[in-house]
């Protein structure tokens, strides 16, 4: 039992990438089996910088562990039966995004040191001086939901460039793997349902492949088809966090589900307004004064909670 939650995340990370690879992985075969060789060169057709030997693979020959093992290593997750592949690895690339990814850990590490670990551990001081006093609970979060809002927004910054542009690039660079398209422009979003089609492309493909499409097929509409892709992602989305801290709450869960509200009013004022910058300005306000640093502050303070029950519990025993 992994009792640390940063420990904890990480391997459930690695578990659940592994998952959806797998899933795609069993998929795309499953498609393959179906259909016959033309269609795969007529596919073949449409993916470019394939190698001599991608352009020559049809199913059953990809059915290797080489090519699993390529797959799962590659930074994708949506499995096709040949990737685009760059000719040599450029190894001064990797060295200058190795160094950036090592200034944007430094930071993060520095910031969440700095500046987040001595506001929680304040906030949970004030928590139990106020305890009993809902009033002074609702002020005392909101006053820190202020504090952490600028910091947690630098934080994630910093971690989606560490991972999405560095470390993803640097996997690809290192396994000449061709597709690069890693994020899009998703802070320039007019609307809430473009940062989530934009920042994560990996999961975005995924989702769209093997959720969205799916549900097409056996007969929903395009909205209930999107519901259930955000119910799939807002499940996933409580896995990873609920799981390494060993409590099951539905904060996480709740605030993906209550994107949908979100991208149908962003909608409704981009369709009004085209070109205009409300959408993205509701954007970014809930994305830094209400989505990150109040996902840390009530996980923050029900890990604290159960914790300081169990200590009780304990010492009573």
């Amino acid at each position: 039992l992994v009792k640390n939650p940063l420990k904890g995340a990480a391997l459930i990370l690695q578990a659940t990438i592994t998952w959806l690879k797998l899933i795609s992985y069993v998929h795309a075969n499953h498609d393959y089996r179906a259909t016959v060789k033309e269609t795969h060169i007529a596919m073949f057709a449409l993916v470019k910088d394939l190698d001599d030997e991608g352009l020559q693979m049809t199913y059953p020959q990809n059915v290797t562990l080489g090519n699993i093992y390529f797959f799962w290593f590659a930074p994708t997750l949506t499995y096709q039966i040949a990737f685009p592949r760059t000719p040599y690895i450029r190894w001064d690339k990797v060295l200058t995004l190795t160094i950036r990814l090592f200034i944007s850990a430094t930071l993060v590490a520095f910031f969440a040191a700095q500046v987040i670990a001595p506001n929680l551990d304040n906030l949970l001081r004030d928590l139990e001086a106020n305890k009993g006093q809902p009033i002074s609970h609702i002020e005392v979060i909101g006053s820190y939901l202020l504090k952490l809002s600028l910091t947690s927004t630098y934080i994630w910054l910093l971690t989606f460039y560490g991972f999405f542009h560095c470390f993803l690039n640097i996997s690809a660079e290192l396994l000449r793997f061709g597709d690069r398209v890693f994020y899009r422009d998703w802070w320039n979003a007019s609307e809430v349902s473009a940062y989530w089609r934009l920042w994560n492309m990996p999961v975005h493909y995924w989702l769209v492949r093997h959720v969205y499409f799916p549900s097409i097929r056996i007969g929903l509409s395009k909205k209930g088809a999107t519901f259930v892709v955000f119910f799939v992602s807002a499940v996933m989305h409580e896995v990873l966090i609920s799981v390494p801290c060993h409590m099951v709450r539905v904060w996480s869960f709740l605030a993906m589900m209550g994107q949908l509200p979100l991208i149908i009013l962003t909608k409704y004022i981009d369709k009004r307004n085209p070109g205009s910058s409300i959408g993205n300005i509701i954007f970014w306000i809930s994305f830094c004064f209400v989505g990150q640093p109040m996902a840390i502050l009530l996980y923050t303070i029900d890990y604290w909670e159960i914790n300081h029950q169990k200590r009780w519990d304990d010492i009573i025993l």
